[in-house]
């Protein structure tokens, strides 16, 4: 019997590929899969009911002639990925590799202004271009619509803010082995992770040469079209384009067609109604199924991951400071090149404060390994140590796995109504605290 089960196990390792990714509503749109098939046998597609771009294999059975665990599952960061083997994540507590914290922001009052937030990335592009360290930068930019992909950039008033809804990430390795030069990658820390895992292929090892430096945005997570399409059906506007960080720290989200645009607060609402919307829209429950399970927010294998500086001592900024992470010696040597750029020291432990847990430790991904959801049969494994009493589990409330198992599905189904009452009534608790609240204060 043990013959025969270990027979059947050979067999279906055997056919595995990324289509248990896609299956599990897991991809993450980095296309390094695609890259890798030795048949052509995976492509991208834009996945209407889900909203997103996915990987999807062209024919199954062509998959029985190689073994996906050693090809196309071996670059993705949606499988099961060794952080300690890839980039030490064991080190610091599960924050990984660090030579230096630091904060700042951009010296050009223009440049930090227009930033997500301090503007560290754009300084350093500027920074290796002046200097002619690099031929570009590979970062994404607007195509059309709700559209992103990744181009070299040399003219860093090109780069987008922040952009919160999946794009398709799949040129970046087509840019790498295409082009000439050295370039400053930038990216989010899935698709980083994919490009790493990607270029340890012996075939690849030698596009390693054309990167200067990766530099990763830490993420909390990337929402699919649906989202999107519900904030606009909520505002009864006709959406064609998004962009989401825009005047100084405490951005706006703003929606544009070709007639007309509308600018949100995020932060400060300015009434009830935007802030259920603002609520369902960026709720850390409501994102890409593959980003819940994520454990790596703020990018281990990269040179150098950039955020906001959430800490307390910098509460009175309404501009826009960032942390900056150091994970290598190319790192402290980029920072050390721009004078444009303000810094301050930083403390390890102004990652956890800036961030909170979820983002820094990955505490909602770990306690999603252990929920299981109804027609999901793949959960990713991804070891950050071998000591366990260093991990933080998110306990899952029951209002959470409403939002995830329900609520996530009625905004893929375009039920938006039906979304705004459910959530309506699941946070009735909180909306009436912070109704009496006001109350008591004298603001009603």
């Amino acid at each position: 019997m043990s013959n025969w089960k270990d027979k059947f196990e050979n067999m279906l390792n055997n056919s595995l590929s990324v289509k248990i990714i896609g299956d599990n509503d897991l991809c993450i749109s980095c296309g390094a899969c695609l890259h890798i098939c030795p048949f052509n046998n995976i492509q991208m597609w834009f996945n209407d009911y889900r909203g997103k771009w996915e990987s999807q294999v062209k024919n199954s059975d062509a998959c029985r002639k190689c073994n996906g665990k050693s090809l196309c599952l071996s670059v993705c960061p949606s499988y099961n990925v060794d952080y300690v083997e890839l980039a030490r994540s064991n080190e610091n507590s599960l924050l990984g590799r660090i030579r230096c914290v630091c904060n700042g922001y951009s010296r050009n009052k223009d440049i930090r202004f227009s930033a997500s937030t301090g503007g560290f990335v754009r300084e350093l592009c500027k920074t290796l271009l002046d200097n002619k360290k690099i031929d570009g930068a590979i970062s994404i930019t607007h195509d059309h619509g709700l559209e992103y992909s990744p181009k070299i950039l040399t003219d860093i008033h090109l780069m987008p803010n922040s952009i919160y809804h999946n794009i398709n990430f799949q040129n970046t390795i087509t840019l790498l082995k295409k082009a000439e030069g050295k370039y400053l990658l930038i990216g989010l820390p899935c698709q980083i992770t994919s490009i790493e895992l990607f270029l340890r292929k012996r075939k690849y090892a030698h596009l390693k040469e054309k990167i200067y430096a990766k530099v990763s945005l830490i993420c909390g997570y990337s929402f699919d079209r649906k989202n999107a399409r519900a904030f606009a059906h909520y505002n009864n506007f006709d959406l064609e384009e998004i962009s989401y960080r825009e005047k100084g720290r405490y951005k706006k989200t703003s929606l544009k067609n070709k007639s007309s645009g509308l600018l949100f607060e995020v932060f400060n609402p300015k009434n009830f109604r935007e802030r259920i919307n603002n609520m369902i829209f960026f709720d850390q429950f409501l994102p890409q199924l593959g980003c819940l399970y994520c454990v790596d927010h703020i990018c281990y294998c990269a040179d150098i991951v950039v955020g906001d500086a959430w800490q307390k001592r910098y509460s009175d900024d309404d501009i826009g400071t960032n942390i900056i992470i150091c994970r290598t010696e190319k790192g402290e040597d980029l920072i050390s090149q721009m004078e444009s750029f303000k810094f301050e020291k930083g403390y390890q432990e102004e990652i956890i404060e800036s961030q909170s847990p979820a983002y820094a430790l990955g505490t909602i991904g770990e306690g999603m390994k252990r929920v299981r959801l109804k027609g999901h049969y793949f959960i990713p494994e991804r070891r950050r140590t071998d000591n366990l009493s260093d991990i933080q589990i998110y306990r899952f409330k029951f209002k959470d796995l409403i939002k995830i198992k329900v609520i996530k599905n009625m905004l893929r189904s375009e039920r938006f109504d039906m979304a705004r009452r459910l959530y309506l009534l699941l946070n009735f608790k909180g909306f009436l605290k912070s109704f009496l609240r006001k109350i008591i204060k004298g603001s009603v």
